[in-house]
């Protein structure tokens, strides 16, 4: 920033990092600081300031119970046993043997099946008879 502070700048700044400098950002340390020297009203806003700081700090957060820190960690999710990881690997396992037996047993059906194909008699194009020279009986 520049070396010169406007008094709403430094009342931002105070409202945001409180009266110690030393929380101050260190690009507007310097400028603050001596803002606070010259103005009238510095003083007034970091005595506030430092005294609402007093208060923030002085806050402390009760312990919680040990109901509730029970509950906190018996709500945690918890790491998978040795037991549940090898129940998972052997369901995959044994789903990929029931994937691979079914592709085989397709594959033998169809292996059995293209033999009987096979016997389907063939006739060159002389040989089939027209729609209308065709047998009574085959025409029906």
């Amino acid at each position: 920033m520049s070396d010169e502070m406007d008094p709403q700048r430094f009342e931002a700044l105070i409202a945001a990092y409180g009266a110690t400098p030393a929380r101050w950002p260190e690009e507007e340390r310097a400028a603050a600081e001596a803002f606070a020297r010259r103005d009238p009203r510095a003083a007034s806003l970091l005595a506030d300031a430092d005294t609402i700081d007093a208060l923030l700090f002085a806050h402390r957060v009760a312990e919680p119970s040990r109901t509730l820190r029970a509950m906190v960690i018996e709500s945690a999710p918890r790491r998978r046993t040795i037991g549940r990881r090898l129940r998972l690997w052997w369901s995959s396992i044994l789903f990929a043997l029931v994937a691979g037996a079914g592709a085989l047993a397709g594959s033998a059906a169809t292996a059995a099946l293209a033999p009987a194909a096979l016997n389907v008699q063939l006739y060159s194009h002389d040989e089939v008879l027209n729609y209308d020279d065709a047998p009574e009986e085959v025409a029906k």
